[in-house]
């Protein structure tokens, strides 16, 4: 994808922007304003809501239709987000301090729950509302069930007693896929289902669509963990994973199938230290590094990708589907 015509998905993603921003900041309290906008002011590129807009004009609807709903999938991530960052403790998202580092953890807590309030109003005030009121607490869902089982896959850092007795330890690439399904995958479904009710498109769009985002979810969140291993050009901290004692995460439970086993149990060692160290974190990521693992995830991502775009192939060939394969590309070939 060239940058001009990622940029113009990016601008296309914004428009929800206004819709949004409205939305929360109508609260009487005028002092928390700042803070519910806060999240949305220091950037994002706005993919999903995109994803919504063009996916609605790929099954032959007015990208007009689809705003609210596009505003939808776009509070729902948002909301996951802030959200994860106070179960993560994270301190930075996008480069910049996340909500939680701004505001503390309990105005944070109170900003996502206004986030998820918003969110029936705009299904509401949008087209076709029951559908999409459905798809949206289905994916809702799912984000929690996979948020659980991401938490179980941390080796260590928490003592809450659910994950003392549910901690997986050995978990397989197939587990990992499903929780990814559920954490990513779910939402980027939803987009394509969503965008395509907007359209009042038919079922053979719908399920094009829905295998699309399914498909370029999990492409999405392999991605986004070699990013995380691999690349210093995220905005986020690097190895956070290893950081958040995480075995979740592709480049890892790859590469840990390559190394010998001393290696290995030091990996699993790290993660499991109740505090993990600069030096222990340089450690893992050298391991890891030494492996193919970052080249095999890429390659999983792009197999993922190609399967999303085949699914395009059913629509119709318009601007809005091309610029539906554009974007999945971008996915894949992104270093941030």
């Amino acid at each position: 994808m060239s940058g001009s015509s990622l940029g113009r998905i990016i601008r296309m993603g914004r428009k929800v922007d206004p819709i949004i921003i409205d939305a929360i900041t109508s609260v009487r309290a005028e002092d928390f304003r700042p803070a519910l906008a806060y999240h949305f002011k220091v950037g994002g590129k706005r993919m999903r809501a995109a994803m919504v807009m063009l996916s609605c004009g790929a099954s032959g609807g007015r990208i007009e239709d689809s705003l609210k709903p596009a505003a939808v999938v776009e509070m729902i991530h948002n909301y996951s987000l802030v959200m994860d960052d106070i179960i993560d403790r994270g301190d930075v998202r996008r480069g910049k301090p996340t909500v939680r580092s701004r505001f503390g953890n309990s105005i944070s807590l109170l900003v996502a729950m206004l986030y998820r309030e918003v969110l029936d109003g705009m299904i509401q005030e949008g087209p076709r509302k029951n559908v999409i009121r459905r798809i949206a607490v289905e994916a809702m869902k799912e984000i929690i069930e996979g948020e659980k089982l991401d938490l179980q896959f941390e080796q260590a850092g928490r003592d809450d007693p659910f994950l003392v007795d549910h901690r997986i330890r050995s978990p397989s690439f197939g587990l990992y896929l499903k929780m990814i399904g559920k954490k990513t995958a779910a939402l980027f479904r939803a987009a394509g289902e969503i965008g395509a009710h907007s359209a009042g498109g038919n079922a053979l769009a719908v399920g094009a669509l829905s295998s699309f985002g399914w498909n370029a979810g999990l492409a999405f969140q392999i991605m986004d963990d070699v990013l995380d291993i691999c690349s210093s050009q995220t905005g986020k901290q690097q190895g956070k994973d290893i950081i958040e004692h995480k075995l979740g995460n592709a480049v890892i439970l790859t590469a840990i199938e390559y190394l010998p086993l001393r290696d290995k149990d030091q990996i699993l060692r790290i993660l499991a230290s109740p505090d993990i160290s600069l030096s222990q974190l340089s450690l893992a990521r050298r391991l890891i590094l030494k492996t193919p693992a970052e080249s095999d995830c890429r390659e999983v991502a792009k197999k993922y990708l190609e399967t999303a775009k085949g699914h395009l192939s059913g629509l119709k060939r318009t601007q809005h589907s091309i610029a539906l394969a554009e974007l999945s590309d971008e996915i894949v070939s992104r270093n941030f």
